[in-house]
C-alpha cells in the first residue's frame, strides 16, 4: 500500500491538485485501487455551488487520470524523471454527485500499453455505488 509520502515521490502534483490520498491495492503493471477523501475544507468548495457543495466533475476526472498515471510508473525506470500527460478521454460519465464527506474509491485498469502510450479504464465509486467512469489515454514524456 502506498501512503502519501510514497505517492509524492511518484506524482508531480501538489495541493490542491493532488487527487490521490492513498493506494489500497496495486497489481503492478495491471491495476490499482485508490482513495480520495472529499473534505469541505478544500478550496474549490468556496466557489463551486457554496450553498450546496459538490465535488467538481473535472476533479473527479483528474482523480481518475492520476490513478491511471500511477500504473504508468511501473513501466519507467525512474518515475521522478518522467511526466504522464493525459492525451484523450473517452466516454466520461458522471452518474451521481460527490459531496463533502464522501470517500472516492477509484479503480484503474491498464487496457493497453505500446511504447510510451497507455490506455486505461477507470471507475469511481462512493459507498460501493458507481459515480463515474471513463477511458483514458496518456503519454509519457521526459521532465
Amino acid at each position: 500500500m502506498k501512503n502519501i509520502d510514497e505517492l509524492l515521490k511518484i506524482l508531480p502534483h501538489r495541493y490542491p491538485f493532488l487527487m490521490i490520498d492513498k493506494v489500497i491495492k496495486w497489481d503492478k503493471k495491471k491495476s490499482l485501487q485508490a482513495i480520495k477523501n472529499i473534505s469541505i475544507n478544500e478550496p474549490y468548495f468556496q466557489g463551486h455551488f457554496p450553498e450546496k457543495p459538490i465535488f467538481p466533475g473535472v476533479l473527479i476526472l483528474e482523480s481518475m487520470a492520476q490513478a491511471g498515471s500511477l500504473i504508468i510508473s511501473d513501466f519507467v525506470d525512474n518515475p521522478s524523471k518522467k511526466l504522464a500527460y493525459l492525451s484523450k478521454v473517452l466516454n466520461f460519465k458522471i452518474h451521481k454527485n460527490v459531496i463533502p464527506g464522501d470517500q472516492l474509491y477509484i479503480e484503474a485498469k491498464l487496457l493497453q500499453h505500446k511504447m510510451n502510450s497507455f490506455k486505461f479504464s477507470v471507475e469511481c465509486f462512493v459507498d460501493k455505488k458507481q459515480i463515474a467512469s471513463a477511458e483514458f489515454f496518456a503519454t509519457t514524456v521526459n521532465k
